[in-house]
């Protein structure tokens, strides 16, 4: 009976208090015969505290001190739970120190700062492998010169965090080389602020579902790779609802591969790309691609140099507030391969929407020529803007149904151009509606709603597309289709679109921004007479720059917790305060009116507490 009463203690103390949580350490300077229950008697391998053979075990913390591990294939083989995950993590000095290598493109690894694995021969070898395995973090670890820097297939609830990586795979093959992968079936995983240079086939590989990747850096240069291997794929999304936000990768220098940049490819659905920069990519710097790549959204990117190709059959996508600047090639392509079987239709229903393609240096849309002669047709761009080019148009396959809405193109030197790269002349099949067309060297289409007038953009040269206030585009295009916000955020609020009423009460918003009409104005940014700044959520980083709001008049209206009114500061560029020369007016209890007069013309900052953002008074 006391055994059975002590017994029943011992369940109520674990039911309150759960598992008891171990603190291992692993040094070079340890012993894998060592308790590693303190940095004296540590371990020496990684390998053996991840194995099975170690006594580590869920909500157990593995610390892993700076240095050189050498040629460690480590191999993780036991679980976390979901309140007690398993956390291997490196520091430099002392235990959680959490160090920041602040790597940046064309540094070195410093075996001093955090834990080294090099694994010597990067076409052989996994440096940590998790397959199999759930609930496990994973940081502050530097990992070069295996064919895999870090695998983990099905692996389910695992966190990455802080993984410097750098030179997989043979560089005498063509595709060979993987930095960070989240194999088949592998869910619910998240990878963070880590950075991968010169993996020879994939960067960072998400093919399973409901997986987050964010603040990640991938590179691929000239300077370590041979003459067949370079960077293929920088991020590729392979399966649904996984989120990609705010990475960056970029290809640097001769590469004998033009680089798919941010890739969602194979049976997709759902995937949200979102606040992504893409820099320096032959042709593609943004891809949708496979038949099976449906209903996904690219949200507030920027392709530099690439543009955004839609390929083998990729249909019903969104690609909302995005801008292509410097195509080499193309802004926007469409072709389709004999990959997936032939999808024998390039993509069909994708809507560009708020979307700038800012000096092309090619095609604004280039209907490409490929090894599958096969159709683009019924795609979309709406109130977006196209500015600059040899040609808006490359016909090199059959397209049609195709349309823009409420766009404006200026200074594309031809309209179109076919039998290019193969010997068929295909026509343009192509329709406008409430279109601008201005300063181009070609005539515009006579179809009904185009218009051939100066948009009066705010200051093209410096790639400003807001409008002035006597702007032909205002109140010129139609609602129908038309996205709810412009590429500022602000809404649009045509009269039918009701479901935004609540955002701003009707009242408010004829007397505050300007007078409701049943249409809303041509190109990317919707013309208000006194912009919304919503502060309401959101906050900034050192890194971060929120969209930009155009003023055209004396006034703008701030949308924020009543809290943050009286923290609200103005300053101007320089980084002087001048909020004293700002009147404030309340709305409402989430509406404050700020009378910008006394202001002279130029850019400001907005700032409460938590957030900041930029403004225009022209």
């Amino acid at each position: 009976m006391k055994k059975l009463f002590l017994f029943l203690i011992f369940l109520i103390i674990f039911s309150v208090f759960g598992v008891t949580k171990n603190v291992y350490y692993v040094s070079t300077t340890g012993d894998d015969s060592n308790s590693g229950l303190s940095e004296s008697q540590a371990w020496r391998t990684i390998a053996f505290a991840a194995s099975s053979a170690s006594p580590v075990s869920p909500g157990d913390i593995v610390y892993i001190k700076a240095g050189n591990y050498g040629n460690e294939k480590v191999v993780f083989e036991t679980d976390g739970t979901k309140g007690n995950p398993i956390i291997f993590e490196g520091y430099q000095t002392v235990p959680g120190d959490n160090p920041d290598l602040k790597w940046e493109y064309g540094d070195s690894l410093n075996a001093s700062v955090m834990p080294l694995l090099d694994g010597g021969d990067r076409s052989i070898g996994i440096g940590i492998k998790a397959h199999n395995r759930k609930y496990i973090i994973i940081k502050n670890i530097q990992i070069r010169n295996y064919r895999f820097g870090l695998y983990a297939w099905n692996a389910h609830n695992i966190k990455i965090s802080n993984i410097i990586a750098m030179n997989f795979g043979d560089i005498n093959a063509e595709y060979d080389g993987y930095g960070i992968v989240l194999g088949s079936l592998a869910s619910n995983n998240t990878i963070e602020n880590c950075s991968v240079l010169n993996a020879a086939a994939e960067g960072i590989s998400i093919y399973g579902d409901n997986n987050y990747l964010k603040n990640c850096r991938v590179y691929g240069d000239d300077k370590s790779t041979g003459d067949k291997s370079a960077t293929d794929y920088y991020i590729h999304i392979g399966g649904n609802n996984n989120i990609v936000e705010s990475c960056y990768v970029e290809r640097i220098g001769n590469l004998v591969h033009g680089g798919h940049g941010i890739d969602i490819k194979g049976n997709c659905e759902n995937n949200l790309i979102l606040n992504c920069v893409s820099k320096g990519m032959r042709e593609e710097g943004f891809e949708l691609r496979h038949r099976g790549v449906r209903y996904n959204t690219l949200e507030n990117c920027i392709t530099i140099n690439g543009g955004y190709a839609i390929r083998d059959g990729a249909s019903y996508n969104t690609i909302k507030n995005c801008k292509s600047i410097n195509a080499s090639y193309a802004a926007v392509l469409f072709y389709d391969t004999d990959e997936d079987g032939g999808a024998h239709y390039c993509g069909r229903y994708n809507v560009f929407e708020n979307c700038i393609f800012q000096d092309t240096k090619g095609y604004e849309i280039s209907f490409v020529e490929y090894n599958l002669a096969s159709i683009a047709d019924s795609n979309t761009f709406v109130n977006c803007v196209f500015d600059g080019g040899e040609y808006l148009f490359n016909c090199d396959r059959e397209n049609k149904n195709n349309k823009m809405v409420n766009c404006i193109v200026t200074n594309v030197k031809n309209y179109y151009t076919t039998a290019n790269n193969q010997p068929i002349e295909y026509p343009l099949n192509f329709d406008f509606e409430y279109t601008v067309f201005w300063n181009n060297g070609f005539d515009s289409p006579s179809e009904v709603n185009v218009m051939t007038i100066d948009p009066e953009f705010v200051d093209i040269s410096n790639n400003d597309y807001h409008l002035r206030s006597t702007s032909p585009c205002i109140d010129a295009g139609t609602s129908e289709g038309a996205p709810l916000t412009d590429f500022d955020g602000n809404p649009r609020l045509p009269a039918n679109h009701s479901s935004l009423k609540p955002i701003i009460p009707r009242a408010e918003f004829e007397t505050n921004f300007r007078p409701i009409v049943n249409r809303v104005d041509i190109g990317a940014y919707e013309y208000l007479r006194n912009p919304l700044v919503d502060l309401s959520h959101g906050r900034s980083s050192s890194n971060t720059n929120f969209t930009h709001t155009s003023s055209t008049s004396d006034k703008i209206i701030i949308n924020a917790t009543k809290s943050d009114w009286n923290n609200i500061k103005i300053y101007d560029i320089s980084g002087h305060d001048v909020t004293k020369l700002i009147r404030k007016t309340i709305l409402n209890k989430r509406l404050i009116l700020l009378d910008l007069t006394k202001l002279k013309h130029g850019i400001y900052l907005v700032k409460t507490n938590s957030t900041t953002k930029k403004v225009y008074k022209k």
